[in-house]
């Protein structure tokens, strides 16, 4: 399990962004991640006020940090980028629910519980799966569905393993997601 920091940048993302891309491919660095990407709860309003201006966060291993920062610092004068903070990063939440009549859904949304990322747990999960047979035949809109597969919970643990997770979530219909909260050390 990795450890992970929270880099947080002042400039303007359509730099920022293609510029940390670009630089990360060409160093293969791996796990690196934009707030707005990996769905990360913030509060935009107080981030802008606290750092006067427009930031951005990038989540990124402990191994990635000095190179990461090394590269934006060292970046051409025009970008006028500027690293304002810098956190250790401890675990990640990440609520979830689910309501689906599909059965194709139903088996991807196990397929991803099933193979949950190391370091990475499901708490308060309550899947729970109904069939009608009665209703057999039913409109897509109808109210009633032979089958419907629903739950909530919570995914807990490592910050790359709940964002992978909740990337894989967010691909997927009928699964509703909410932000990852991040706990700092």
């Amino acid at each position: 399990m990795a450890g992970f920091t929270e880099i947080i940048v002042r400039g303007d993302d359509r730099d920022l962004v293609p510029y940390v891309t670009g630089f990360a491919a060409g160093a293969g660095l791996t796990e690196i991640y934009f707030a707005h990407e990996a769905g990360l709860r913030l509060k935009a309003l107080r981030e802008r006020i606290k750092h006067h201006g427009e930031v951005q966060h990038i989540i990124c291993t402990d191994k990635n940090v000095a190179k990461l920062r090394k590269a934006i610092e060292g970046a051409a004068p025009r970008y006028k980028f500027e690293v304002v903070e810098e956190s250790k990063l401890e675990r990640a939440y990440l609520h979830f629910e689910f309501d689906t009549p599909s059965r194709k859904v139903a088996d991807e949304i196990k397929k991803v519980f099933a193979a949950l990322p190391d370091g990475v747990a499901v708490l308060d999960f309550e899947p729970e799966e109904v069939v009608h047979p009665n209703a057999k035949g039913t409109e897509a809109y109808s109210p009633a569905h032979e089958y419907t597969f629903r739950g909530k919970g919570v995914v807990e643990g490592d910050v790359g393993g709940v964002i992978e997770t909740r990337m894989r979530l967010d691909d997927l219909e009928f699964v509703h997601p909410d932000e990852i909260d991040l706990h700092r050390t």
